[in-house]
């Protein structure tokens, strides 16, 4: 069965590929059941690589258990002749990348960093809760979506793990530029881990620098495992900006607050109660963020 017998019989239609991958591709599906559009992993099968077929389970099974507004849905799942084919929200507005960039070299206001930077930690607080570890949280994988793409959403759980009673694991994945300390030196490691790439995805929020950067993997180990970075730009963000990013970025996992603890931080507590109360709600959301940052 080829691609378009196999999306027709799942009443989906391929608008455009959005990636590629070793396994499969990446879809924009339109489809008849919701009436809107859908993002469509379709993913053929290896028998041949051992650990595969459980990856795909896995991804599944957590996609398929979370519930929350800044968290990408899981719709549906088909298992077509050798091919997976998971059904996902599609977030409008691309990714926090994208939007950064698309700036760059105007520095992101801190009261938009804030604005957004609070409902990821609302995402990952409810994956953190459900003893899940993202391991990959990165200004790629933080979607944007609604009408006016002010609603934050979590995606890509490819290579999340769920912890086994709140075991530490040791298997070192994910993006190598946000990678902690810890990960580095094959030593074990828990939901601190992601804490720390929030530590760079918020540094980069106000830099639009990556925290740390080398030519190769192994001087990329050197700068992140010495735990340094260059200041963020004081004249433009408060103290407790800079603060926070420390203290996300300590070598020391245990030294690193939890998302609950980040939560509660005096500079992020405004407004993370100010998102929280319309958590998903890309009306209220906009007009929060034309308020706080005279958003257009």
């Amino acid at each position: 069965m080829d691609i378009t017998e196999r999306f027709r019989f799942y009443k989906l239609k391929v608008i455009r590929t959005i990636g590629k991958g070793t396994y499969g591709n990446v879809y924009l599906c339109a489809t008849k059941e919701r009436k809107n559009l859908t993002i469509v992993k379709d993913i053929q099968l290896n028998i041949k690589v051992q650990n595969h077929n459980q990856e795909i389970a896995n991804e599944v099974k957590i996609l398929s258990k979370m519930n929350h507004p800044n968290i990408i849905k899981f719709y549906n799942c088909y298992y077509p002749d050798n091919h997976v084919m998971i059904c996902m929200e599609y977030a409008t507005r691309g990714n926090l990348a994208e939007y950064m960039y698309e700036r760059c070299p105007k520095l992101i206001i801190q009261e938009e960093i804030l604005f957004y930077f609070s409902q990821v930690l609302l995402g990952v607080n409810y994956i953190h809760n459900l003893d899940i570890i993202h391991r990959d949280l990165k200004a790629e994988n933080i979607l944007l979506t609604g009408k006016h793409g002010v609603i934050v959403k979590i995606g890509d759980f490819g290579i999340s793990k769920m912890l086994a009673s709140a075991k530490k694991t040791s298997t070192v994945i994910g993006t190598p530029y946000y990678l902690a300390p810890e990960l580095c030196e094959g030593k074990p490691y828990d939901t601190k881990s992601d804490v720390w790439a929030l530590g760079c995805l918020l540094y980069e929020m106000c830099t639009h620098k990556r925290a740390f950067d080398s030519e190769s993997l192994v001087g990329l180990v050197k700068v992140i495992t010495s735990g340094s970075v260059h200041p963020i730009d004081m004249t433009v963000y408060d103290r407790g900006l800079q603060d926070l990013i420390d203290l996300m970025l300590s070598i020391v996992p245990d030294k690193r607050p939890t998302i609950k603890e980040l939560m509660g931080r005096s500079i992020l507590l405004p407004t993370v109660y100010t998102v929280f109360l319309d958590a998903g709600n890309d009306e209220l959301l906009h007009s929060k963020a034309c308020k706080l940052f005279k958003f257009m």
